[in-house]
C-alpha cells in the first residue's frame, strides 16, 4: 500500500503563492504609495488655498491708493471739460495755451482753502500735472504743488503712495483774421482794385481766386497725467 501524503491541487498552490511573503510586502509598499501621494495631493492643495487667500485679501494701503486715483481721475477730468466762463476754452486748454496754471490748478485741484474751499483734492494730498515728451521718452512736470509757495501744498512730497490718471488733450490755436479780398471780384471782368477804384471793362483778366479771411492754423496733440500723492 503507498505511504499516504498530501497532493495539493494547483488552485491551492496559486492561494500559497498569492499569500507568500514577497506579496504581503509588495501590498504594504503599494498602501504607502498611495498614502505619499495622498499627503503630496493635500499639501499642494493647501499651498495653492494659501496663495488665493493671500493674494485675494486687501493690503493696508489699497484704500488710500484707490483714493489716490479717484481723485485724480476726476480732477483731470474737470481740468478738461470745464471752464470757468461759458464760450472759453476748457481750464487745460488755457493752461496749454500759456495760461495762469497757478491760479488754475488751486481753483480746480487744491492748493488756497481759503479763496477756493471747494477744490477737489484734499489738503493730506499733494498733486503733480505732467506732460509726455515724446522725444525723450519721459514725463516732464510743469505744475508742482509742493513747488509752489503760493500754494498751501508747498514741501509737500511723495512718501506713502501715489497713483494718476492720463488723458489725450488737443489744442488748435489760429493765427490772426485776415482781411484778405473781396470774395466777389472775380465774378466781373471789371475786377476790383480796392475800394472805390475798378479797372475798366472787359481789357483786362478777371481778379484771381478770393483768399480766405483766416491764415493756417497750428494744431497739437498732448499726453497729459495728474499724479496725486501723500
Amino acid at each position: 500500500m503507498p505511504a499516504a501524503g498530501i497532493i495539493i491541487s494547483p488552485e491551492v498552490s496559486q492561494q500559497f503563492i498569492m499569500f507568500s511573503p514577497q506579496s504581503l510586502s509588495m501590498g504594504r509598499l503599494g498602501f504607502i504609495f498611495s498614502l505619499d501621494a495622498f499627503i503630496a495631493f493635500t499639501l499642494i492643495m493647501v499651498t495653492i488655498g494659501f496663495l488665493v487667500f493671500t493674494i485675494g485679501t486687501p493690503k493696508p494701503f489699497y484704500s488710500p491708493l484707490e483714493q489716490a486715483h479717484q481723485l485724480a481721475y476726476d480732477t483731470l477730468n474737470v481740468l478738461s471739460t470745464s471752464s470757468d466762463t461759458l464760450g472759453n476754452p476748457t481750464y487745460l486748454e488755457q493752461i496749454l495755451s500759456g495760461g495762469d496754471k497757478d491760479t488754475i490748478m488751486k481753483k480746480v485741484a487744491g492748493g488756497d482753502s481759503v479763496n477756493y474751499p471747494n477744490a477737489i483734492i484734499p489738503q493730506g494730498y499733494g498733486y503733480r500735472l505732467e506732460s509726455y515728451n515724446f522725444n525723450t521718452g519721459s514725463w516732464s512736470p510743469f505744475y508742482d504743488a509742493g513747488t509752489y509757495a503760493s500754494n498751501d501744498r508747498f514741501g509737500k512730497r511723495f512718501t506713502k503712495v501715489q497713483a494718476s490718471a492720463t488723458t489725450f488733450a488737443s489744442l488748435y490755436s489760429t493765427s490772426p483774421r485776415n482781411p484778405g479780398q473781396s470774395p466777389y471780384c472775380y465774378l466781373s471782368c471789371f475786377g476790383y482794385q480796392s475800394p472805390g477804384n475798378y479797372q475798366l471793362p472787359c481789357n483786362a483778366t478777371p481778379c484771381d481766386m478770393p483768399i480766405s479771411n483766416f491764415l493756417p492754423g497750428n494744431s497739437s496733440i498732448s499726453l497729459i497725467r495728474l499724479v496725486v500723492y501723500a
